[in-house]
């Protein structure tokens, strides 16, 4: 089992993995996800976190942030379409908070080489206790002539004894996170898919603490 050290890596993306996109609409997994939260819904992959959190989504406190820079800033709802279009990097957090119960949701995009994160996590009194993660890339091209297609790598973890990282899912899953064979790789395909954020407590996210509040 292998394991995402830093919390930088994770909104860094030097962790990052790849995706196989079959969207009719042409719309990145990003933007789905930014409709879909300004509409006052929740995710399958987001009902499915807090189901096993025992966080009730329509009954919780729901916070967000966004982080088109270096500082993360609060922010009362996500705007319908991201306000810096020249960044290339972009990142999101909501939290939604039920008595010592959290869900949290981090977002992460490359706007320049198309490669998106998306990452769960469940916590009580401030602990991690499971998470998941799915990372998507778009097609590459290389000097060479190679081409790697659109993938999607997801993985999906419990934290046990407060310090254990175990994995409960893994493989390569389809644009609607449906498992798929794996696919045949380039030599240039990125080898880092499916690494576990190392992360065991809240302050591990490095997130505005009003989020939790």
């Amino acid at each position: 089992m292998k394991h995402w050290l830093p919390v930088l890596m994770l909104l860094a993306g030097l962790g990052c993995s790849v995706c196989l996109a079959q969207n009719p609409d042409n719309t990145s997994p990003f933007d789905r996800y930014i409709e879909i939260t300004r509409a006052d819904r929740f995710e399958p992959a987001l009902k499915r976190m807090a189901d096993q959190c025992g966080v009730r989504l329509k009954q919780a406190t729901v916070r967000f942030a966004e982080r088109p820079d270096e500082v993360w800033k609060p922010v009362q709802r996500f705007p319908s379409a991201r306000r810096d279009q020249t960044i290339d990097f972009f990142s999101t957090a909501a939290v939604w908070r039920s008595g010592s119960k959290a869900v949290v949701e981090l977002w992460w995009m490359n706007s320049e080489a198309g490669e998106q994160t998306r990452t769960l996590f469940c916590l009580q009194n401030r602990e991690m206790l499971a998470g998941e993660e799915i990372q998507w890339t778009s097609e590459n091209q290389y000097d060479d002539g190679s081409t790697d297609p659109k993938w999607a790598y997801e993985v999906r973890w419990n934290v046990e004894q407060k310090k254990f990282f175990k994995a409960t899912l893994e493989g390569f899953v389809d644009d609607t996170e449906k498992p798929v064979p794996k696919p045949v790789l380039s030599k240039n395909a990125p080898k880092t898919f499916g690494l576990i954020p190392q992360m065991l407590h809240w302050s591990d996210l490095k997130l505005p603490e009003s989020l939790l509040q």
